[in-house]
C-alpha cells in the first residue's frame, strides 16, 4: 500500500472508529483505541500535511454523527433531501476543523521536541471547549460522552468536566501510539512505559468512580419531590398549525391532570409545548386554575412575545412557573440559542438561509439566569441513611401504593418549609457545561431540561442529546428532571444514572420522586480549572517547543 493510501485509511479509520462508539452504534470502549489510527500516520509528517488526515478523521466523524441533519432539514424547510445531504457536508467539512487544529499543533510541538503523549490530551481538551463558541457554538457529541453507559468512566465530570474525561481518553490513546511505534521502530526506546500508561488510563477512571459512587451511597438524602413529566409527542408540523392548538392544549392538559393524579406535585411541560403565547392568550388562566385546583407547580414551555429594548417586539424562548398558590414566575428566556434554528449566526452574510428555512428567525436573547422555587421538599425517612436504603426511583421509609402504571410515594412526615429551587435549561442549553454550572452555582437544587427533539426523527440525535444532558447531573452533583415533546424524557439522579424514561414518538407521562441531597461537586464550585491548567501547559509547551525549534536551528560551534 502506498504511504498516501495507508494514510488516508488510517485517518478515515479513527473517524469511523470514534462515531462507532457513540448511538446507535453504540461500540462505546471503541474510544480507547480509535485515536491510534490516526496518530500512527500524521506522526513524523510535516504540521500542515498531518492537518489534512486529521481533516478526514473529523469529517468521518462528524458525518457519522450528525447524519441526522439532512433528514432535520429537508422534512422542516423548503429545502431539497439533495441539497440538506450538501448542507450535512458542508457541516461536517466545518466542524472538522478541531482534528485538523489537533494534527497540525501535535505535529508542530513534536518538531520542537515536545512529546506527544503530553500535548494530545492538553490540546484535545482546549479544542473540545473552543467548539463551544468556534463556529458556531456546536459541542456535540465531545468524546468523554461517550463513556456514559460505563457510569464508572464518567464520574470524575465532577472534577474537570467532561473535558477531563476526553483528555484521558486521547491521553490513553496517545500513550498506546507511542508505545506501538517504539514497538516498531528501529530504536531503542521504551515499550512497556507507554503501553503501561495506556492501560492505567481507563482504570483510574474507574477506580475513582466506584469510589465516589460507594461514597454518595452514604450521603442522605436532604429531601424529595413528586415530579412529572409529559410527552405530547406532537408531529412538528402540527406544532404552530392553528387548526392543531386547542387539540395540542387538551393533550397537555390531561398528562397534567394524569400526573397529579399519580402525586405529583410539580409538572413538566417540554420546550414550546404551549401552542400559544402565554401572556395573550384567555386559555392561559385554565392553566392558572388547574395549578390552584389541583395544587401543583406547572413548568410550561411556551413562545413569548416581548418588546425588551424598546426597538420592537421580538419572539422568546420562555419557560413559565404557574404556582399552586396562584402566583405566577418567569419568565426564563432562554439564552444559549440554536445557530440557524432559532437565531443566524453573521446575519449579514448568512441571511439569506432564513429565505429557505421557515422557522429560522432571530429570537431574543435572553440575559438572565433564573432559579425557580417550587412545592416544599419532603423529607426522605427517619434517621437511618437513605442513599443506602432506597433503591433508584424509590424513597426510603415511604409506602408505595399503586395506581395504574405509576407508583405514589406517602410519606408521612409533613412537608419542610424551604421550597425546592431548580434551574431550567431549555434544549440545547443543557450540552454547554460552563453555561449549566452557572445556573448550578446558584443554589439549585436540581436541574430541569425542556426540549422538543421532533426535529431529529426517528434518529441517533435524541440519544445523543440524552447523554449530554445527563453528562451535567454528573457535572454539578444534581439530578435531572428531562421533558420533551416527542422523547427520551427522562430521570436522571446526581450519579447520572437514567432512571425512569419513555420510549421516542410515545405519547407518555411519568411520575417519579426526585431525590435531592448536599453532595459537593468540584467542578460546581470551582469551574473549569482543569481548562484553565490545560491552557497554562499548552503555553509551557509552545515556549518548549520554540526554544526546541531555535536549538535544532542553531549553527554547531
Amino acid at each position: 500500500m502506498k504511504p498516501t493510501t495507508r494514510r488516508v485509511v488510517g485517518a478515515l479509520a479513527t473517524g469511523w472508529l470514534l462515531a462507532s462508539a457513540f448511538p446507535r452504534l453504540d461500540q462505546n470502549y471503541m474510544v480507547w483505541v480509535a485515536m491510534v489510527p490516526l496518530l500512527a500516520v500524521t506522526r513524523g509528517l510535516s504540521p500542515r500535511a498531518a492537518a489534512g488526515y486529521g481533516w478526514i478523521a473529523g469529517f468521518v466523524f462528524f458525518l457519522v454523527t450528525i447524519s441526522w441533519v439532512p433528514d432535520t432539514i429537508s422534512n422542516f424547510t423548503n429545502i431539497s433531501p439533495v441539497l440538506a445531504k450538501a448542507i450535512l457536508v458542508l457541516m461536517a467539512s466545518a466542524c472538522a476543523y478541531s482534528y485538523a487544529l489537533f494534527a497540525f499543533a501535535l505535529e508542530w510541538l513534536a518538531v520542537g521536541g515536545v512529546s506527544r503523549v503530553l500535548a494530545a490530551p492538553v490540546l484535545w481538551a482546549i479544542l473540545e471547549w473552543m467548539r463551544c463558541f468556534v463556529v458556531a457554538e456546536f459541542p456535540w457529541n465531545l468524546l468523554g460522552y461517550s463513556q456514559l453507559p460505563y457510569l464508572s468512566m464518567v464520574q470524575a465530570a465532577d472534577l474537570g468536566g467532561i473535558y477531563l474525561i476526553s483528555a484521558v481518553i486521547v491521553l490513553a490513546n496517545a500513550a498506546l501510539a507511542e508505545g506501538l511505534d517504539a514497538r516498531l521502530s528501529r530504536y531503542e526506546r521504551s515499550v512497556v512505559a507507554p503501553l503501561v500508561l495506556a492501560a492505567v488510563c481507563p482504570l483510574l477512571l474507574v477506580v475513582y468512580g466506584q469510589w465516589r459512587l460507594g461514597e454518595l451511597r452514604d450521603v442522605p438524602y436532604a429531601g424529595s419531590l413528586r415530579v412529572g413529566i409529559t410527552q405530547g409527542n406532537i408531529a412538528q408540523g402540527q406544532k404552530w398549525d392553528e387548526a392543531f392548538a386547542e387539540r395540542i392544549f387538551r393533550t397537555y392538559m390531561r398528562l397534567t391532570e394524569q400526573a397529579a393524579d399519580a402525586g405529583a406535585q410539580l409538572v413538566v411541560w417540554p420546550e414550546a409545548a404551549l401552542p400559544f403565547y402565554i401572556q395573550r392568550d384567555l386559555r392561559s388562566l385554565e392553566l392558572t386554575r388547574t395549578a390552584r385546583e389541583r395544587g401543583i407547580d406547572l413548568l410550561v414551555g411556551a413562545p413569548g412575545l416581548e418588546d425588551r429594548d424598546g426597538k420592537g417586539f421580538k419572539d422568546y424562548n420562555q419557560a413559565w412557573l404557574l404556582r399552586a398558590d396562584g402566583a405566577v414566575e418567569g419568565p426564563y428566556d432562554k439564552m444559549q440559542l440554536v445557530p440557524f434554528g432559532e437565531y443566524i449566526p453573521l446575519y449579514g452574510l448568512f441571511g439569506l438561509v432564513s429565505i429557505a428555512v421557515e422557522s429560522v428567525g432571530q429570537l431574543g436573547r435572553g440575559s438572565e439566569y433564573t432559579i425557580f422555587e417550587t412545592q416544599p421538599l419532603a423529607p426522605v425517612g427517619a434517621g437511618g441513611n437513605a442513599g443506602a436504603a432506597a433503591r433508584p426511583g424509590e424513597v426510603a421509609g415511604a409506602q408505595p401504593a399503586p395506581t395504574g402504571n405509576q407508583s405514589i410515594v406517602t410519606l408521612g412526615a409533613e412537608s419542610t418549609e424551604r421550597r425546592a429551587r431548580f434551574a431550567t435549561l431549555i434544549c440545547y442549553e443543557g450540552i454547554f457545561p460552563a453555561f449549566t454550572r452557572e445556573f448550578a452555582s446558584d443554589g439549585a437544587d436540581f436541574l430541569v431540561n425542556i426540549s422538543n427533539d421532533a426535529w431529529y426523527g426517528d434518529t441517533a440525535a435524541a440519544e445523543q442529546h440524552l447523554y449530554m444532558a445527563a453528562i451535567r447531573s454528573i457535572e454539578n452533583r444534581l439530578p435531572l428532571v428531562r421533558s420533551t415533546n416527542t422523547g427520551i424524557s427522562a430521570f436522571v439522579t446526581d450519579e447520572g444514572r437514567v432512571g425512569p424514561h419513555t420510549p421516542l414518538f410515545h405519547e407518555d407521562v411519568v411520575v417519579e420522586t426526585v431525590l435531592v441531597r448536599n453532595v459537593w461537586s468540584f467542578y460546581r464550585v470551582y469551574g473549569d480549572v482543569f481548562l484553565y491548567l490545560c491552557q497554562a501547559a499548552l503555553a509551557l509547551l509552545v515556549w518548549m517547543a520554540v526554544r526546541g525549534r531555535r536549538a535544532a536551528r542553531a549553527p554547531l560551534s
